[in-house]
């Protein structure tokens, strides 16, 4: 803060006073007439050589403040906030790097048990099914598939197979004591959420996505150990229960949804932090301080 003075200053120059906000205090510096924007300058290089950044930029803020007037100390402090803005975008650079090569590494491991799917000439974007609920292995069965997408978008689906249609458009998961989640309602598109008839038999599908599914993913995980019911909603109504198997593979989901989502992010962050300092080194080469950014 900017009270941190020498004692000398603090014995020279210290009236009793109240701060009351940012205005108040440098309104009362302003009166120290023995402090000049190089003392604030200096300050402010002395924290950026210690990483205090926040702080740095505070002295820098108070050169524009209290010398208005004076343009070289004010330039001079714009290239001390260059110099600020670069450091804290290496920091940035440097730890979603660390991060990300965490999360890379963690990667293969949950991935093992899901097979990769993308159908180029279809779909622009893939999903990471569990290997243990792959369609083809489970035609005829009614149970709740999760899968992943290539940005760590959960994605659960509904599947019905029956002797006749119900038409459900609602997901109900219920354990023992009465407790509770159930979807919002998700009619029929005919694209995502469709039925057909084969062989004979009833096929019905719903896709539940991080909005539509309502809670319902968290609520299995934390009754993952109980009996958990479900219930479709529809024309007529059908209850299972679900398998020991499906509700491992949904704790598998969940698990390479929040790696795929964080190393998706962490790219994201250092795209945008090298776009920052790019642009902080090309300020720094000749053009005008006046453009910096903070």
């Amino acid at each position: 803060m900017l009270l941190n003075q020498s004692d000398y200053m603090f014995r020279q120059f210290f009236l009793p006073f109240t701060v009351v906000g940012m205005t108040g205090f440098l309104t009362a510096c302003s009166a120290m007439k023995d402090v000049g924007p190089d003392d604030y300058l200096d300050k402010a290089k002395a924290y950026v050589k210690t990483q205090q950044f926040q702080s740095a930029k505070l002295y820098v803020d108070s050169v524009k403040i209290l010398f208005p007037k004076d343009f070289d100390k004010i330039k001079e402090g714009l290239s001390i906030m260059r110099e600020v803005n670069m450091e804290e975008q290496k920091r940035t650079l440097a730890f979603c790097d660390s991060m990300l090569k965490v999360r890379q590494n963690e990667l293969p491991v949950v991935a093992k048990d899901f097979t990769f799917q993308k159908d180029v000439q279809y779909e622009s974007i893939g999903h990471y099914v569990p290997k243990s609920q792959l369609s083809d292995n489970n035609i005829g069965r009614t149970y709740l598939q999760s899968k992943v997408d290539e940005k760590g978008r959960l994605v659960l689906t509904s599947y019905y197979s029956g002797p006749r249609a119900i038409n459900h458009t609602r997901v109900k998961a219920i354990v023992g004591n009465g407790y509770f989640a159930e979807s919002l309602n998700v009619p029929q598109d005919g694209a995502l959420n469709y039925a057909f008839k084969d062989g004979g038999k009833q096929y019905e599908i719903v896709r539940l996505t991080n909005k539509s599914e309502n809670g319902l993913v968290d609520f299995i995980l934390l009754h993952k150990d109980s009996r958990v019911n479900i219930e479709l909603f529809g024309d007529r109504n059908y209850s299972y229960v679900l398998s020991q198997p499906d509700k491992k593979a949904l704790k598998a989901s969940t698990d390479l949804s929040a790696i795929l989502t964080d190393i998706n992010r962490l790219l994201s962050e250092i795209r945008l932090a090298q776009a920052k300092l790019d642009y902080l080194y090309s300020k720094q080469h000749g053009k005008s301080p006046e453009d910096s950014i903070r």
